[in-house]
């Protein structure tokens, strides 16, 4: 006859097993980088990349100015892209979807100094996308074909208690009421134990993987990690704040405080930006990466104590990031 306590503990690993299928448990002592994903995708351990790595940007196959669906030589309308716009249901559908922060609901720092983008369709600004999904909107950036790097409270309310994003939607460029290079949806999401898990913001970071290769069109940005003090860089924060619907914004600044896991910067910003890039134009042969580089992404805004109650902040790209971006951007 079987044992009634012994019954009880296997009846207890099995449900124990079945949580952390879901990507919701995190075992005491893990890796807060270890990655998960919305459908429960099998994923090995990223490769640890090195310095020389380079993660330089690509400016796309769309002559500067395009507008609405030239794939013509990307095949990316065949991937599911919807070169059109909206109709006036989808546009007042999307105006009236909060825009997502955290802290402060991400904040204006003495007087306001974003300037709007007018030109979405000029690169980088084309691959900045607005992301929306029942609830909310976000921003987030292209960094491969078919991959946009966010901020994990963009793809996950963060916490055991929390939940995947759901029906997520991608525009990059968009401006208004018009998606020049139409949208695609989400193949996937993904995020680490150190959110989904911990709600911890130092590891607030996530992608979109999408159903579609619209990058290849837009163009994506580099990555620039390194462990040395980023304090004193110059950056910009561009992307779609929610008191500016619909709408490109950018604020450029410098980086005022350099943590292990985050920066911290004045640059102006407002709930919807969440996941935005903070980056910075490298010339040609700089180390790293060149072009159009992500140093992090942007977060979270006043709060706390300093040095977070004076800045708007983001999650670093560390080498741990890095290396979790790109097998994101490798996966199927």
């Amino acid at each position: 006859m079987t044992d009634k306590k012994l019954s009880s503990s296997t009846v207890l690993a099995a449900a124990l097993l079945l949580i952390a299928g879901a990507g919701t448990v995190q075992a005491a002592g893990s890796n807060p980088h270890q990655p998960v994903s919305s459908d429960r995708q099998e994923l090995a351990a990223p490769e640890r990349l090195s310095a020389e790595v380079r993660m330089d940007s690509f400016e796309g196959f769309a002559p500067q100015g395009t507008l609405l669906g030239r794939f013509e030589d990307t095949g990316a309308a065949a991937d599911g892209a919807e070169p059109t716009l909206d109709t006036a249901a989808d546009f007042w559908e999307a105006m009236r979807l909060p825009g997502l922060g955290r802290g402060s609901l991400e904040s204006i720092i003495g007087p306001d100094n974003r300037i709007q983008v007018n030109g979405t369709t000029s690169f980088p600004y084309r691959a900045v996308a607005l992301i929306t999904f029942d609830g909310g909107r976000c921003t987030g950036w292209f960094y491969g074909p078919d991959v946009v790097a966010t901020a994990g409270h963009c793809v996950h309310s963060g916490g055991t208690g929390g939940a995947w994003k759901s029906n997520v939607r991608v525009y990059p460029g968009r401006n208004g009421g018009v998606s020049p290079y139409g949208s695609c949806t989400a193949k996937r999401l993904y995020s680490v134990t150190g959110w989904v898990t911990n709600n911890n913001e130092q590891y607030d970071y996530g992608v979109v993987k999408l159903n579609c290769s619209l990058g290849n069109t837009v163009g994506w940005f580099g990555r620039w990690w390194q462990s040395a003090s980023l304090t004193g860089i110059s950056q910009t924060v561009s992307g779609y704040p929610g008191d500016k619907p619909l709408t490109q914004w950018r604020s450029t600044g410098s980086i005022a405080v350099t943590q292990t896991r985050q920066v911290f910067y004045k640059n102006d910003t407002a709930a919807g930006q969440s996941g935005a890039p903070v980056y910075q134009n490298r010339a040609a042969g700089s180390s790293f990466c060149s072009g159009y580089c992500g140093m992090a992404i942007h977060t979270t805004g006043l709060h706390g104590g300093s040095p977070h109650s004076q800045n708007n902040h983001a999650t670093r790209i560390t080498q741990d990031v890095a290396n979790n971006l790109t097998a994101w951007r490798n996966a199927n």
